[in-house]
């Protein structure tokens, strides 16, 4: 099957194996998220840096993307980690504008708001 946006050619086996490098990338990520955000609860559960701490949260969050990273490598295609990257880029560029708006108190019009969303949502689901 291909991808169509990118062009990249996936069997069954790697499909899964992205599916886990994006889950991987998305929990790192909300670890982060978390922390940014002073959250004591993610999914109605104890926020990860609440019970381990903010240092140890970000060492592990940062260890778990870069083993993405290596898994992403292992594919051994030109157009993953570019495909890869840009994810994260998208990923972590709505992240900043989003704690903007947080720190600035201010709140996008909602047309500004979905176009951040999906961009970081499109990119997410091309991998």
């Amino acid at each position: 099957m291909f991808n169509i946006e990118n062009e990249i050619f996936v069997n069954n086996g790697k499909y899964y194996v992205r599916c886990f490098v994006l889950q991987l990338c998305i929990t790192s990520h909300c670890r982060i998220d978390d922390i940014q955000d002073n959250s004591a609860l993610h999914r109605g559960i104890p926020a990860t840096h609440t019970v381990y701490g903010v240092a140890i949260t970000i060492s592990a969050a940062i260890c778990v993307y870069f083993k993405s990273m290596q898994i992403v490598l292992s594919f051994n295609h030109p157009d993953c980690i570019k495909l890869y990257t840009e994810m994260l880029l998208e990923l972590w560029q709505g992240q900043a504008i989003e704690t903007s708006w947080r720190d600035n108190h201010t709140c996008p019009s909602e047309e500004v708001y979905l176009d951040v969303a999906n961009r970081s949502k499109n990119r997410v689901i091309a991998m």
